[in-house]
């Protein structure tokens, strides 16, 4: 038996009411039929999209949680699948959903992709405790998904769908533009007709009836998604057609209270009626609100790999997969399964590295003693408990290609995933946590003099004792001198 698909959910009207629920609680009933697809293993249903539906999945060779989106046969026109799958297979970008995998069935095409496991943006805006982003965090995001329209642009890719619950959050909460189902690959001049899209997210040319040029729908959503993103409002709400029409047509919207002047700049030249005087998305990532905030710049664009990471094919020959099947496979770029699990392993790679990096931070460097203090400095050196060790921690490198002695070395060889050794958020990153990890300094220099298996206890407590605390009092002066640097502010857990 088959799974019978749920029609895809494509109202034009949008309440803030849809988003109350969280991603992974989108409602399923328990639905009879198949329960693996390749090598996935299908759950419960996440999400819907313009069209067709996406499921959590679990690859049973890499113990990868994953998404797979359901094209059903039967709802869709053959183009309208062949043109998602076309583009999805072409792009590739740091804030795009990556796509491993392609299959198909008499019933479906199942395309697999990366799991944001934070949900959509709509639903992390309305479980903020004050129901939309703070100016600083909306710019963060905002950027991420200016740089991937920027790359969709470039690649003459429009979206015509940007709305809230199509872009995704990752782990680290960066955002992730999803869902292709209506764009379009445009030739040059090229101009639309078709009116698509929520209704509340269309430009006025749509409500004109009129030829559009498509990179400008995007720019106008983008103002209606920053709109969103700073308010937890939509701009254009009304209870008929005609009420709406009429707001986006004057772009009549009440300005955001909590934005700065740069941001209503920005959100006017966005929402600008006649689409000469609308920016393109070089103009917008050059705007004054979006330099700022040093550290968040524009992302490159991320090609697919072109050459073989010795790691991974070593694990996939554990796999029992070829080298030779591999490598043409990530040539013909065929999204196959060969494909699909070497891209699985390299996102999972990937995740682990930056995590660990992201965890790292500087050593501490003990302040200038005093001159009471300079006993202490007499104190044999030791290893310290507390700083971290980090073992196994290594970055993929793009720079290795096999050859033909490399890819016969590696058939001999047997190897397993890399174990990252699990580093605590509180106890490594340097910032808001610095506080806990200076408390925990404390903490383990007076355990670090903790006696050996089959040492006689008289003797250990006679020689260690003066040592202990010693280091302890080091300790304490060390947190108390950090704390008065930050001037004492405490960062809430």
């Amino acid at each position: 038996m088959r799974v019978m698909p749920t029609r895809a959910r494509t109202s034009s009207s949008w309440k803030m009411s849809n988003y109350n629920s969280d991603y992974f609680s989108s409602s399923s009933s328990s639905e009879e039929g198949i329960t693996f697809v390749g090598q996935y293993y299908l759950k419960e249903i996440i999400g819907y999209g313009s069209f067709g539906y996406v499921k959590l999945a679990h690859h049973r060779l890499t113990d990868t949680m994953v998404a797979v989106k359901f094209l059903p046969k039967k709802e869709l026109e053959s183009h309208e699948i062949e043109n998602e799958v076309d583009i999805v297979k072409s792009i590739h970008h740091p804030h795009i959903i990556q796509l491993f995998q392609v299959m198909e069935d008499e019933h479906c095409v199942y395309l697999v992709m990366e799991l944001a496991p934070r949900g959509h943006l709509m639903g992390w805006i309305v479980k903020s405790s004050c129901h939309h982003l703070v100016e600083y965090e909306a710019r963060r995001l905002f950027k991420q998904i200016v740089s991937a329209v920027h790359y969709l642009h470039k690649n003459r890719i429009v979206h015509r769908d940007l709305k809230p619950n199509n872009v995704l959050l990752d782990a680290n909460r960066n955002a992730k533009i999803s869902d292709f189902g209506l764009s379009i690959r445009l030739t040059p001049g090229q101009l639309l007709k078709r009116v698509c899209g929520a209704l509340i997210f269309r430009p006025p040319e749509m409500f004109l009836h009129k030829t559009y040029d498509g990179y400008k729908v995007d720019i106008w959503i983008l103002g209606v998604l920053l709109y969103v993103m700073t308010t937890g409002k939509f701009p254009f709400e009304g209870k008929k057609f005609a009420d709406i029409r009429a707001q986006v047509l004057e772009a009549n919207y009440t300005a955001p209270l909590y934005l700065s002047a740069k941001g209503h700049d920005l959100l006017s030249q966005l929402l600008t009626v006649d689409t000469n005087q609308r920016p393109n998305i070089e103009e917008v990532m050059e705007h004054p609100w979006l330099a700022l905030d040093v550290g968040f710049d524009l992302v490159p664009d991320e090609p697919l790999p072109s050459k073989l990471d010795p790691i991974i094919v070593t694990v996939m020959c554990d796999m029992g997969y070829s080298i030779a099947d591999t490598e043409k496979a990530i040539q013909d770029r065929a999204f196959n399964e060969a494909m699909g699990t070497y891209l699985v392993i390299q996102e999972h790679l990937r995740e682990s590295v930056r995590s660990v990096e992201l965890k790292t931070m500087p050593l501490v460097i003990p302040p200038c003693t005093t001159p009471e203090e300079n006993y202490t400095s007499l104190l044999p050196t030791r290893r310290r408990a507390s700083l971290p060790t980090l073992r196994n921690a290594f970055s993929l490198s793009s720079e290795f290609q096999l050859h033909g002695d490399d890819k016969q070395s590696l058939l001999k060889r047997s190897a397993s995933l890399p174990v990252l050794p699990f580093c605590s958020r509180s106890s490594l990153i340097w910032g808001q946590d610095s506080f806990h990890w200076l408390n925990r300094i404390e903490h383990s220099h007076s355990v670090e003099n903790a006696l050996p298996s089959g040492q006689p206890h008289g003797e250990a407590i006679g020689s260690s004792w003066d040592n202990r605390q010693g280091w302890r009092r080091m300790a304490n002066r060390i947190v108390i001198i950090f704390r008065r640097l930050c001037c004492c502010v405490r960062v809430p857990k």
